[in-house]
């Protein structure tokens, strides 16, 4: 079975945390139940089974050490699809980088659909969009 990364990336700001909270909700309205949660706050990780398939999410894109580090937490818990978050360039996109290179992992970069300030009324339903195209990515991962 391939092991398969989903990485949003796009500049801070921009709903890609957002879009990855409301895949956690619609996992759990699909009854999924996290298997663990790894760090729960603004930015979040969990592990789920879902479908026979483990899934691991990671919202955390900022730079900094965190990252890599929880994505190898996913990775040495054998999550065969993970959802991540990355900035457009520099350190978060080289730590999602380095575990495909290291680990094996198919990684797919999506451009999630955003409005800068995320105060177009429509904002909201971009965030629905992008997590209902990543639900069914980890459907046919």
């Amino acid at each position: 079975m391939k092991k398969t990364i989903l990485c949003l990336f796009g500049p801070s700001n921009t709903g890609k945390t957002s879009s990855i909270r409301r895949v956690d909700e619609i996992l759990q309205s699909y009854g999924a139940k996290p298997e663990k949660v790894l760090f729960d706050g603004i930015d979040f990780g969990k592990e789920y089974l879902f479908r026979t398939r483990k899934v691991g999410i990671l919202s955390l894109g900022d730079p900094g050490p965190a990252q890599c580090e929880r994505l190898e937490q996913l990775v040495a818990d054998e999550c065969e699809v993970i959802v991540c978050a990355s900035r457009s360039k520099g350190a978060t996109c080289d730590a999602v980088s380095h575990i495909v290179n290291k680990c094996n992992y198919e990684l797919y970069w999506i451009s999630p659909l955003y409005e800068y300030n995320g105060k177009h009324p429509l904002a909201v339903d971009m965030h629905e969009l992008n997590a209902k195209f990543l639900i069914k990515a980890i459907l046919s991962a």
